[in-house]
């Protein structure tokens, strides 16, 4: 169904949500918090020195011209995802 253009995002979003709904109960019976954040950016904001580097999706190691750091692409996005997630706990990386 995802193949079908007029579908893909309505099903796409409803899985995604799905998804959601299911973390989020599963960390209401653990004892823990989901906390969503806004992912833009994520990739492209260098996880040392927050300067923003532009690159291509076929890029897939961020390397900042600013502080020389050199790291995988996803690797540097997980590390500023995290950073959101405890900043909107008000908690420091």
């Amino acid at each position: 169904m995802l193949k079908n253009h007029c579908l893909a995002k309505s099903i796409a979003d409803a899985a995604w949500n799905q998804f959601v709904q299911f973390a989020m109960s599963k960390a209401e019976e653990a004892g823990r918090r989901v906390v969503l954040i806004e992912l833009r950016n994520t990739s492209k904001r260098c996880s040392r020195c927050r300067q923003m580097v532009q690159k291509d999706l076929s890029i897939r190691v961020h390397s900042c011209p600013v502080c020389g750091l050199v790291i995988d692409r996803d690797e540097n996005a997980a590390i500023n995802i995290l950073a959101l997630g405890l900043q909107c706990l008000g908690a420091s990386p």
